[in-house]
């Protein structure tokens, strides 16, 4: 059952591919950034940094978040059902990030194919967390196939992932959490235990989309190579890094991972498609080609499942024939059990009805209908979002509840 009307992913990833992210527009990631930034400031100057002053900054955060997304919600639920329609679609427009991850990794492939091995390098510095001073056009090109990998995890899949599962507050958090990630979820002496529950959170919503994004990209290109890529997903540090990157190292036919510098210091990962050769300019470009099929894949099973599924989409779409004592005879029958071979064509054409109507509803002034309401790319602990230059080191009244549940039934 949808929580929220399938046009609205259609439309956040259209105004995403259209658009983009503007620089200087209000953005989730942004906005949470500076929340962590505020929090964590706060936070610090009265206690000492600990697991548990990490999870309290998480929820402290994300629930600062999640607190103005009902308030502005509610006032656009008072203004008209199109204002929360646009609101919701809004929130998984920023969540996603299709066009952005395929602009920064662009601008490093532009670089490398003029020859300007500096520009690209700092270029890449924006996009990773590696050291990126002394590396060859190899290497150059390796480090974004790589970055691109991950980033359609945290940048395409997840966020819709979450925002099928839970509905537009699913990609808010989603897209929170993620940013929080960026900013305090290191290995470092400051951050192992405050940012451990950031990082672990993030781990765990990103555990299912993933594994989805790698079999994607198997199944589009290579799904042979699907078993090799569960065996050797599993060896990356991360739980979840691992997959996107061996799939996309057996897609290419190249060979990914090996040994990064991070402050000078050498660090030994998994090899990725061994066997495979070593990656070149082209590779990017091939790379990126992924972005595409990923977001064509997520329209493709967004529509499809907004037609088979029970009632279509929200829960406050199902037709009132349906209701308990509220019968259409001759209708409902057909419906609920099309017995007859010539019933066969009648549920058909319901069905497609069905679909239709659901899908154009927000079109069709005073008609919306959206129930349950339901943030851009990660690599390697670098946010685009939070684009950043080198060296940057990271109870309710009872009338209140009341609105609010009927809020969420309307």
């Amino acid at each position: 059952m949808w929580l929220l009307n399938p046009s609205q992913i259609v439309a956040a990833l259209t105004v995403d591919l259209v658009i983009g992210d503007p620089q200087g527009w209000p953005h989730i990631a942004r906005f949470a950034g500076v929340l962590s930034g505020a929090y964590e400031s706060w936070l610090t100057r009265h206690f000492s940094r600990s697991f548990l002053l990490g999870l309290i900054f998480w929820i402290l955060v994300v629930g600062t978040v999640l607190a103005g997304y009902v308030v502005i919600r509610f006032i656009c639920s008072l203004i008209s059902p199109m204002a929360t329609y646009v609101f919701d679609t809004l929130i998984i427009y920023q969540a996603v990030a299709a066009r952005d991850l395929h602009k920064h990794a662009k601008t490093v492939l532009q670089a490398l194919v003029s020859g300007d091995l500096s520009v690209a390098r700092r270029r890449l510095s924006y996009i990773v967390g590696r050291d990126t001073r002394d590396l060859d056009p190899a290497e150059i090109s390796r480090a974004t196939i790589e970055s691109v990998a991950e980033s359609l995890v945290d940048g395409i899949v997840a966020p819709l992932f979450w925002a099928v599962v839970v509905g537009a507050p699913g990609a808010l958090i989603y897209r929170t959490a993620n940013t929080l990630d960026s900013m305090v979820g290191h290995r470092t002496p400051i951050y192992e235990k405050f940012g451990k529950t950031s990082a672990r959170i993030d781990d765990l919503l990103n555990w299912v989309p993933a594994r989805i994004c790698a079999l994607v990209i198997c199944l589009f290109r290579l799904p042979a190579s699907w078993p090799k890529v569960q065996q050797e997903a599993p060896a990356h540090a991360s739980p979840n890094a691992g997959w996107p990157e061996a799939a996309m190292a057996y897609a290419l036919g190249i060979r990914l991972g090996g040994i990064n510098f991070y402050d000078g210091e050498a660090v030994q990962g998994p090899i990725f498609n061994e066997s495979g050769r070593a990656a070149r300019i082209s590779d990017i470009k091939r790379s990126l080609s992924r972005i595409w099929w990923l977001v064509f894949a997520a329209v493709g099973v967004c529509l499809l499942l907004s037609l088979i599924s029970p009632g279509g989409g929200s829960l406050s779409g199902r037709d009132v024939r349906t209701q308990p004592g509220v019968l259409t005879p001759g209708i409902d029958q057909k419906i609920v059990r099309p017995e007859r071979a010539e019933d066969i064509r009648s549920a058909f054409c319901l069905r497609t009805h069905r679909f239709v109507t659901i899908f154009s509803r927000p079109f069709r002034a005073g008609s919306l209908s959206v129930a349950n309401p339901g943030l851009k790319p990660r690599a390697e602990s670098l946010s685009p979002f939070l684009l950043r230059p080198p060296g940057y080191g990271g109870q309710v009244g009872t009338k209140a509840f009341e609105i609010v549940s009927e809020l969420t039934r309307s």
